[in-house]
């Protein structure tokens, strides 16, 4: 028997070789190995703008990834992007044998690593908070034809209660002035 093939006494292997051979052999091992491995090309699938607010947690039996976000802002734009994101997922996901058929987002499993700083976490975290310091809505007037085809389209809404309606229309006129006073000041 040669040196590097030098037989155990106490075990049945005769190497590390085949030790993890035969460790590797394990199901749950393997399909771990292959997540672990699909789950560290994400900054490449979600991008620049989402790998720090942005993590995949777990597939799910049903094969649905589970993407942790840092909040719903981050989770609703990256639910706009799902199909793109679904398309860019499997091209890493296939070849190691993993079928992804669906994405789910979710700000509400968002945990904070032992690296993410605990001061103002919200305030750091959220690439989408808009400095509205000086804004008034009532000094951001709005062209009264959209408000009126606003007004009009939230009315049409029967399924919805009078203050319930109320509230939507508030929103989205609110909403619109943020978005002008934004792009006046280029923020």
């Amino acid at each position: 028997m040669d040196k590097d093939n030098k037989e155990i006494l106490y075990s049945d292997f005769t190497s590390l070789g085949s030790i993890m051979h035969s460790v590797m052999q394990s199901p749950s091992l393997k399909d771990g190995v292959k997540k672990a491995s699909l789950f560290k090309f994400w900054p490449k699938i979600a991008g620049k703008k989402f790998e720090k607010y942005s993590r995949p947690e777990s597939i799910t039996p049903s094969n649905v990834l589970v993407v942790a976000c840092a909040n719903a802002a981050v989770s609703s734009e990256l639910t706009m992007f799902k199909q793109d994101i679904l398309k860019k997922i499997k091209t890493y996901a296939n070849p190691l044998g993993i079928e992804i058929a669906d994405i789910n987002f979710s700000h509400k499993i968002w945990k904070q690593t032992k690296n993410e700083e605990t001061t103002d976490y919200k305030e750091s975290k959220n690439p989408y908070k808009k400095d509205l310091t000086n804004f008034n809505p009532d000094e951001t007037e709005l062209d009264p034809e959209d408000v009126e085809a606003i007004k009009k389209s939230v009315e049409n809404n029967k399924f919805a209660s009078e203050q319930q309606r109320k509230k939507m229309f508030d929103a989205i006129i609110l909403d619109l002035k943020i978005q002008k006073y934004c792009s006046k000041k280029h923020i």
